[in-house]
């Protein structure tokens, strides 16, 4: 089987409990999601951009370690660190400067990977930027297999907020399925999902995947089908949801690949009900790493 193709960040999280030295994990929306999709057992691709220095080298040891190809576009900049502290468990982000000039290079390499995959998602982009909008939505164009985006915006990293919900949107008339959470809505639709979806499915994208966290999730479509299902209780303590959301979108498109797009109410609740098992699992770990349940 092709890989299925990631697009997105892969930087360092530098995790500051306020007891001790910051704990620093591998990360990034991008790593995330294709490190959760080889776990779960697809061949799994990751284009992306990070500096050649130690950071650089440790995530690409990371990656590899893991089964990832990875497409690493060259960059005269260091590699991109997000620092973030935690209340109850809650991820609160800030960024180096040097996140605020992420680009991502599609190469004939990477346009050919996306040639044969099964699935590609774009997992946080800079789509404010038009050029890198524009490649994007060139790029999923050759893309013949499921094309799923999460916008996952981070308002810290993003310089003009309606520039980067014109570039999400210029993305969908060629996607096939949006992955938002609640604060994604917040953020990009002034927390409205009613009015996000009719506006996400005027634009042109068939399904639309909502996390609500500890809420569970619902998928709704263009055809009028909507399925929601709740988190998946566990006796053991939540203790970190970073990478929560990268996991039930890695599960839910691991069982697409596998069964093909679910198309009854209960294709789509068995999808979504092991995607928050996957989901309740990750969040019982320090990390953004995805974890069986």
């Amino acid at each position: 089987m092709h890989p299925v193709v990631t697009i997105g960040d892969c930087i360092i999280d530098e995790v500051d409990a306020g007891i001790g030295l910051p704990q620093r994990f591998a990360g990034g929306a991008g790593l995330n999601l294709a490190a959760g999709i080889a776990k779960l057992g697809l061949p799994s691709a990751l284009i992306t951009r990070f500096g050649q220095d130690r950071d650089g080298f440790f995530l690409l040891r990371h990656a590899r370690d893991r089964g990832i190809r990875v497409l690493n576009s060259p960059t005269v900049d260091a590699t991109g660190v997000a620092v973030s502290t935690r209340v109850n468990g809650e991820p609160s982000y800030r960024f180096k400067p040097v996140m605020l000039r992420r680009r991502i290079g599609f190469t004939a390499e990477a346009l050919h990977l996306l040639g044969t995959a099964p699935a590609v998602a774009v997992n946080s982009f800079p789509f404010e930027h038009p050029r890198q909008a524009e490649a994007l939505v060139a790029a999923f164009k050759g893309a013949p297999g499921i094309r799923i985006a999460d916008p996952n915006p981070r308002p810290r990293l993003i310089t003009d907020l309606e520039a980067y919900r014109a570039g999400f949107e210029r993305l969908l008339a060629v996607a096939s399925m949006v992955k938002m959470s609640d604060e994604d809505v917040a953020i990009l639709y002034e927390g409205d999902p009613e009015n996000a979806a009719e506006r996400l499915f005027g634009l042109g994208v068939g399904t639309i995947l909502f996390s609500h966290g500890a809420g569970g999730a619902t998928m709704i479509d263009q055809k009028g089908l909507s399925v929601h299902v709740p988190v998946s209780r566990r006796a053991d303590p939540i203790i970190d949801t970073m990478g929560a959301g990268d996991a039930t979108l890695a599960s839910v498109i691991t069982s697409m690949v596998r069964n093909g797009v679910p198309i009854t109410s209960a294709q789509w609740r068995v999808c979504l009900e092991a995607a928050m098992d996957v989901a309740a699992a990750t969040c019982r770990q320090a990390g953004a790493d995805l974890v069986l349940p």
